[in-house]
Formats: C-alpha cells, sequence, structure tokens
C-alpha cells in the first residue's frame, strides 16, 4: 500500500539523536538571531536523483546531496533564504559549489537547494523566503550534485532570518553504509551478447545485438521502483563506461527491461518523474542494453535500483567471466511498519495489525501509537500509572516520558518534547519524529501514509 508515487523527497533522519546528549553537532549561537537556534545539521546521504540544478522534482541524472537540519524557532522565526557552501575540516570556506534557496540576480550561478518538511517540498524553486516557522522543526534539505560533493569534504549553512544571520558548524560528507531501501538486489548476472529485444528509445528488437542481464530483486514490501540504471565501470565500481537507463534523466540509452514476456519498459517515460513501476515480494527481470560496441567481455557493469526509499546497488560484474556474477543472500536486518494518517489499518512488514487508535495530526505534529511501534521493533515498553510515566527501553537506549509534559529523559539526559506524550482511548501516543530520532528509526511520508522501519545507517 505504499507505492504512491512520491513527487518529492520523503525521507526523514533516523540517526541515534538527544540535543543534549551530544547525538551529533550542536551549534553554538552566532550572529544577530537569538531565537533561531540550529540545534543539528548534519549530511545524511546519496541515495536520490529527485531535482536538477535550478528546479525541484526534476531527477537530472546525478544524485543529490541529502542533509538534514533542524531548529528551533522560537515563538515564530520567518527564514528567508538558506546557503549552503564547502569549507574544510576547519570551517573556511572552498570554492566547491554554493546552492541557495534564493538568488536575487540572474548573474548569480549558485545552484538551487531544496527544503522539504514532512514530506512536502517548501521550495520546488528558487524563492525569496520559506516562511516561518514556530518551535522545533525539521527540514531536509537536498542539493542537486555537481559531481563534486565527495569523501573528505565539508559544508555549512548560512541562513538568513528576520532577525538575523545564522551560520551553521561544518558537517562532512557521508555515505549510508547500507541502504535503508526495503529491497535486496538477490542477483545480477550476465547472460549474452546476441539477443535484440530493445532499440536505443523503444522495446523491441532493431536489428542489432544487446547485451542481456539478469536481475533478481526482493522487496520485504510494496515498492515503488522509480528507475534502474545500468553503468559500465572499471574492476572498482568508478564509472567508465556507457549508461542505460529506465528514464531520460541525463544522458544514456534505454534499459530495456521484461518480466517474463511483458516489457516493464516499453520506451522511455514522457514523464520523466514516471516510475517503473510498483512490486512485492520476489521479482526475476531481463534487461536489455542496445549494444554500442562498449559492451564486450571483459568489461565491467553495475546495476542501480532506485526506490522511494533508498537506492541499492551491486559490486561491478565483469561481462564473459562465469565467476563474476553478483549474488546477496543476507538478510534486509530491518523491520518497516505502515501506517496511515486517521486510519487503524497497519503493517508490520507483510502482516496486518488494526490499531486502537490511529495516528492523527496535532498542532502540525503527527502523532503515532507508541506502543505497537516499540513492540513490533523489540522495544520494552513498561508504564507506571501512579506517575503517568511511560519507559521505553531498547538495547542502550532508555527513554522515560511523563503523559502530558514537554520534556523527556532520555538515557537519563533531559530531552525537549516540540509536542508531549498524551493519552486518547487509553492508548498512548507520540509525535513521530521524536519516537524516530530517539529510536533509530527512519520515517517516511507519502500523502498520509507513514513507513517507519529500524533499517541501519552509518
Amino acid at each position: 500500500m505504499f507505492g504512491k508515487k512520491i513527487l518529492s523527497v520523503c525521507v526523514s533522519s533516523a540517526l541515534l539523536l538527544s540535543f543534549a546528549a551530544g547525538g551529533g553537532v550542536i551549534a553554538a549561537e552566532t550572529a544577530a538571531s537569538q531565537d533561531t537556534l540550529i540545534k543539528k545539521f548534519e549530511f545524511l546521504d546519496k541515495e536520490y536523483d529527485r531535482i536538477s540544478l535550478d528546479k525541484a522534482g526534476t531527477p537530472d541524472g546525478i544524485r543529490d546531496g541529502h542533509l538534514s537540519l533542524l531548529i528551533d524557532a522560537g515563538e515564530g522565526t520567518e527564514i528567508k533564504s538558506v546557503t549552503m557552501k564547502g569549507a574544510d575540516a576547519q570551517g573556511n570556506e572552498v570554492n566547491r559549489g554554493i546552492w541557495k534557496t534564493w538568488k536575487d540576480s540572474a548573474a548569480d550561478t549558485s545552484y538551487l537547494l531544496v527544503a522539504v518538511q514532512d514530506g512536502k517540498t517548501v521550495n520546488s524553486g528558487f524563492v525569496s523566503t520559506l516562511g516561518s516557522f514556530k518551535g522545533v522543526a525539521q527540514l531536509e534539505l537536498y542539493a542537486s550534485d555537481n559531481n563534486g560533493m565527495k569523501p573528505g569534504d565539508y559544508y555549512f549553512l548560512e541562513i538568513v532570518t528576520d532577525k538575523g544571520t545564522v551560520k551553521s558548524p561544518v558537517t562532512p560528507y557521508a555515505e549510508n553504509a547500507t541502504s535503508y531501501a526495503p529491497v535486496a538486489i538477490r542477483e545480477f548476472s550476465w547472460k549474452d551478447l546476441t539477443s535484440d529485444q530493445t532499440g536505443i528509445a523503444k522495446f523491441g528488437p532493431d536489428g542489432s545485438p544487446d547485451a542481456h542481464f539478469k536481475l533478481k530483486l526482493h522487496f520485504a514490501q510494496k515498492t515503488e521502483v522509480l528507475s534502474v540504471i545500468l553503468r559500465g565501470t572499471d574492476k572498482d565500481g568508478k564509472p567508465s563506461g556507457g549508461i542505460w537507463r529506465t528514464n531520460r534523466a541525463g544522458t544514456g540509452w534505454l534499459l530495456g527491461i521484461a518480466q517474463g514476456k511483458t516489457a516493464v519498459t516499453p520506451g522511455f517515460k514522457d514523464d520523466e518523474k514516471e516510475p517503473v513501476g510498483s512490486f512485492r515480494g520476489s521479482a526475476d527481470f531481463d534487461l536489455y542494453a542496445g549494444n554500442n560496441g562498449s559492451i564486450k567481455n571483459g568489461e565491467y557493469y553495475v546495476v542501480e535500483v532506485e526506490t522511494s526509499y533508498g537506492t541499492v546497488m551491486t559490486s561491478p560484474v565483469k561481462f564473459g567471466d562465469p565467476s563474476s556474477n553478483y549474488v546477496n543472500n543476507a538478510p534486509l536486518g530491518f523491520k518497516t511498519i505502515g501506517l496511515k494518517l486517521d486510519s487503524v489499518q497497519a503493517s508490520v512488514d507483510e502482516k496486518n495489525y488494526t490499531l486502537e487508535v490511529a495516528p492523527f495530526k496535532q498542532e502540525g505534529r503527527t502523532m503515532v501509537p507508541i506502543r505497537f511501534i516499540a513492540e513490533a521493533l523489540g522495544a520494552k515498553v513498561d508504564w507506571n500509572p501512579k506517575e503517568r510515566r511511560v519507559t521505553l527501553t531498547k538495547e542502550s537506549t532508555k527513554i522515560e516520558l511523563i503523559i502530558d509534559k514537554k520534556e523527556a529523559y532520555v538515557n537519563g539526559v533531559p530531552t525537549p518534547l516540540d509536542s508531549p506524550a498524551i493519552i486518547r482511548k487509553d492508548v498512548t501516543l507520540l509525535p513521530v519524529r521524536f519516537v524516530s530520532e530517539n529510536m533509530k528509526m527512519k520515517v517516511f511520508f507519502d500523502e498520509g501514509e507513514i513507513v517507519i522501519t529500524d533499517a541501519a545507517t552509518q
């Protein structure tokens, strides 16, 4: 039920976070603003291609830098613009590209910086203000890579508000060691160089031989596949050859995909954001790449599968080498919980459940039943009725909350809540942001649907 098309990136951070416990880079107050404080700024990953250099919702063939910004806007603060710049480890600015939410001159060649809040795109292009914010606010930032983002880089923000300018500490470039997409590539292998199933833009024989590959995927839940890309590489996976893809985002020829006798990709989609399709369970595909002469025995290839939750890819496969096939039988290693606003229907992996109380919005916060989520992820939940205290314990994390109090304790450290725990029909509910940040989980929003996962992160 979570295969809807996501038009903007709907991802939230799941790194273990405690504002007071030092679970990340905490900014010192700077500039003239006393009410807007940067609580946390970090580079999360580079798994998505959702924006181009100047427009949101327009893939350009290069995965974007994905960052997280947590602010405390106090009683109310207008954020006029956010600028991201490259830096060295000491925070000195270096010329590595500039990304902005607003530029006031046509001569400004800065790239677009897109902000997303709770799955909704704040700015689809350059805008003169991101609007007013109140209290604690979580923003996801996306910066289309100019092929310059790489390990060893650092970045910082300059935020212009109605009260002054705030500068963040630097954050290092980061890549997830493991994708949190609920899909695994089980097998990627070469087959032959004699098939003729696809042309360079339309599926169907064109009189020229193709390179034929096999791809087996396993989906932990119904998942929307946004694109599949075949790349030529060297033996270490560095791009060095042609590229075949299922959409027109960037250069490349059509990657023809068939499932049995059905053509999954009859041709490039008119809308480059249109997904390949939604899949569940195990799925086998034949991949066909029109051979422009670059595909031959001894060359290396990888395949990337981009979903609405993240991107997974293989290690290089050497065409023509019988010992060089990608096989992955490892379990996904995490659970996924599916919820929907104002609905009691829920799921954990493939099993369906009925909730006592449906998730709902309260003062802009998404409230979710904590016991259902915690127990699904293996956490222990204790309730002290006299103190009205809820205690959640999972591995090394202990969270204590008192109903209607806007403060919690994470491993004994006081931590502010932007919305307190409440009880409805004898069920305790918490803001999903707090749950995700303090129980090592990720949260995805899609038009009222919510996916929560305890997927591993770097």
